[in-house]
């Protein structure tokens, strides 16, 4: 019910109160006179009128004060509740929004962060393999170096090491003297060649005998020391093959001779073949 419907009962039933109590007055003073009663009668209203009016404001003012009161009151506390819940809602919106860009400010700082440190990462990896490619590129310069200095100090040792003898009946007795020892045979003189080859061809490495037995025979003497095809295939070495070659035709007649005769020196000297 509302304040205003309130307020229209509470003074409705002061009116009936009054009304009784003025009915009871009349009846009380039934027993007069007509005249006599009715003048009291209308006394007595005249004299109530006043204090049940009185008394009736006092009744309706007190229940609207209470009532604006309480209005009042449960208005401020509705408005305070209000505001506390905006205080409340607005406060909470803050924290959020504070929470958002924290996190978004921590992401991009992790982002950022990540981002860093792969690029670092790259960049080491980059190095590391600039570097891996140097020293490679280094050591291969310094084997093909190294390679090429060992290649040219066995050049120059074998150089060293193997001598040059001269184009001559000397200097091809000499080479095939040192091929002779290589190999393990007997080494004659250089005195009991040179008289050998001086008897057989004249020291001359085309010399050809057609008019000897061996050449009747289909197979002529050739060379520096005058053997037959045969007789050279049979005792030139490996690499020394060719009969017109004078060191080669020495080493075949050497082996030839010791193999024969015990020794090349035991017909180093003589004036007959052998």
């Amino acid at each position: 019910m509302s304040l205003n419907k309130r307020i229209t009962a509470g003074v409705g039933a002061a009116v009936l109160l009054t009304g009784a109590a003025t009915g009871t007055a009349v009846a009380l003073t039934g027993s007069s006179s007509p005249s006599h009663t009715a003048a009291a009668s209308s006394s007595a209203v005249a004299a109530a009128r006043p204090s049940a009016d009185t008394a009736n404001r006092s009744e309706q003012r007190a229940p609207l004060a209470n009532a604006s009161a309480d209005a009042a009151k449960a208005k401020a506390a509705a408005e305070a509740k209000a505001k506390a819940a905006a205080d409340a809602a607005a406060k909470a919106k803050a924290q959020a929004a504070a929470q958002a860009q924290a996190q978004a400010q921590a992401a991009a700082k992790a982002k950022a962060e990540a981002a860093a440190k792969a690029q670092a990462a790259a960049q080491a990896q980059a190095q590391a393999q600039a570097q891996a490619a140097a020293q490679a590129q280094a050591q291969a310069q310094a084997a093909a170096a190294a390679k090429a200095k060992a290649a040219a100090a066995a050049a120059a040792a074998q150089a060293a090491a193997t001598p040059v003898y001269a184009n001559n009946l000397s200097g091809w007795i000499a080479q095939a003297q040192a091929i002779l020892q290589a190999d393990g045979d007997q080494v004659p003189t250089a005195d009991a060649i040179s008289a050998r080859a001086m008897t057989e061809s004249s020291g001359n490495p085309n010399a050809q005998n057609n008019w000897d037995s061996n050449a009747a025979a289909g197979t002529p003497s050739m060379g520096l020391m005058q053997t037959i095809q045969s007789t050279f295939d049979t005792y030139a070495l490996p690499g020394h093959t060719d009969i017109w070659n004078p060191v080669d035709n020495i080493v075949a007649a050497v082996r030839y001779a010791n193999a024969t005769y015990g020794s090349f020196m035991n017909i180093a000297y003589g004036s007959s073949g052998y």
